[in-house]
């Protein structure tokens, strides 16, 4: 693989930006995109869940525009990435995604609470 047209230019600003190292090329309907976009909403790099989600999803997407234009991967997998792309953020309904990050903010407060009394949590792997 060549690294895009960017030549990784995207998913380093995608590092930066969010705070830490973070991979933007697993595909946004892959279990690994789902573990580190919950992994976004619960550290909030950019002060507001909703944003920081946002903001990861769409550099997923340039991720994906980027290594299908570069011929990397086949286009046809940029455009299933933008329809998910779609449905998570202009078909689904906010609220629907604002409940969806509270759960996901509260796993993260429910873990803090169990190993603060020396507990384990109850499922770890979904946290």
């Amino acid at each position: 693989m060549s690294g895009g047209n960017w030549n990784y230019i995207n998913d380093s600003a995608a590092s930066e930006i969010l705070g830490y190292h973070i991979y933007v090329g697993y595909g946004l309907n892959s279990d690994r995109h789902e573990k580190n976009y919950r992994m976004v909403v619960r550290e909030n790099p950019l002060g507001d869940p909703e944003i920081s989600a946002l903001v990861y999803d769409v550099f997923c997407l340039i991720h994906s525009y980027d290594w299908a234009e570069s011929g990397d991967t086949d286009f046809d997998v940029y455009q299933k990435d933008v329809a998910i792309f779609k449905n998570r953020w202009f078909k689904r309904a906010r609220v629907d995604r604002i409940k969806e990050m509270i759960d996901i903010s509260t796993d993260k407060l429910k873990e803090e609470l169990y190993t603060a009394f020396g507990f384990q949590p109850e499922s770890s792997s979904e946290l």
